[in-house]
């Protein structure tokens, strides 16, 4: 019975992240209270703070749902049990926009995020935003520097400088693509970009430029280790 109420108590979360997502998407950040999350998902507003406190809660878990598996699978490239990490970076990047672009769930909630008003919902987005690019960019830097370490990249490259480089080249086609559909391609430009930047840094032979990405790897049990 115990199992039971817990499952439907994450189905219900679910549900409110799911309406929350719509709503945001339709109305703005600012513009959506609680109770209409409630309403959209079906449920009652005491249901809604039942789990959370406030919109920015609703707003974070709605964010983490998809950044917390997007982080794991990034830290693969660093792993100390695998002699990948340039593919296995390359991969995790390419098929993770690939997602992006085909799935509509997701591109609206990158649509929210492009948006920017002065609520305290949206400077919460922000800051973690913000948070995101410096864990993402300590990822590659660790990437490379198990990359450094197999003698994958060429001599002199500053693990900082290109984990920098290819988080903004990724950045860049990421809202270019958002922001100008019929002009940018996500899919395609940022495997132009993604190899682009890596043919610059990494020796030759590391990866094949223009090849669609290998599957993700498998879980690494330890892979901060």
């Amino acid at each position: 019975m115990a199992r039971k109420t817990k499952e439907e108590a994450q189905a219900t979360r679910e549900g409110i992240l799911d309406a929350a997502l719509a709503c945001f998407h339709e109305n703005g950040v600012a513009n959506t209270s609680l109770a209409a999350i409630g309403e959209r998902a079906g449920y009652t507003r005491g249901a809604v703070y039942w789990h959370f406190k406030n919109k920015t809660e609703v707003l974070e878990a709605m964010i983490n749902r998809e950044r917390i598996p997007f982080i794991e699978r990034l830290r693969h490239a660093y792993s100390p049990h695998r002699n990948t990490p340039i593919l296995d970076l390359r991969s995790v990047m390419l098929i993770s926009l690939s997602e992006l672009a085909n799935e509509p769930h997701l591109r609206d909630m990158m649509e929210i995020m492009l948006r920017n008003d002065l609520s305290a919902e949206s400077q919460a987005m922000q800051q973690m935003q913000q948070d995101s690019i410096e864990e993402e960019m300590a990822i590659f830097r660790r990437a490379f520097e198990r990359a450094r370490e197999l003698g994958q990249l060429r001599d002199g490259v500053d693990t900082a400088v290109v984990s920098r480089i290819l988080h903004a080249g990724m950045t860049g086609v990421l809202y270019s693509a958002m922001l100008e559909p019929k002009q940018f391609d996500l899919e395609r430009d940022s495997r132009e970009v993604m190899d682009a930047l890596l043919a610059y840094y990494v020796k030759p032979g590391v990866f094949t430029p223009g090849a669609d990405p290998k599957p993700l790897p498998p879980a690494d049990p330890d892979p901060q280790d």
